[in-house]
């Protein structure tokens, strides 16, 4: 009974793990995205994010650490910020 209680527990957790990093690609950039009007980071390709978000959706710049690109898009003005798409 405690195996199987421990092994329905650490699934649970697993799967919260997994839908918290849903949006993370092993090796992949961060990208600087302008999504309706509003800075964002991701690491989603952009055509996952325009399947999302619809087509107003534009990569302003992107960076291999997420340390670089939060740099970048502080310069522009941070996470939320107002933008348009070239």
């Amino acid at each position: 009974m405690r195996i199987a209680s421990g092994i329905a527990l650490a699934s649970i957790v697993s799967l919260c793990g997994m839908a918290a990093d849903a949006h993370a690609r092993p090796g992949a950039d961060f990208g600087v995205f302008c999504v309706r009007g509003r800075l964002a980071l991701d690491q989603r390709r952009i055509e996952e994010l325009k399947t999302a978000h619809g087509d107003d959706v534009c990569r302003l710049d992107q960076d291999a650490t997420e340390a670089g690109a939060r740099s970048k898009i502080e310069r522009l003005g941070g996470v939320g910020a107002s933008c348009t798409c070239p």
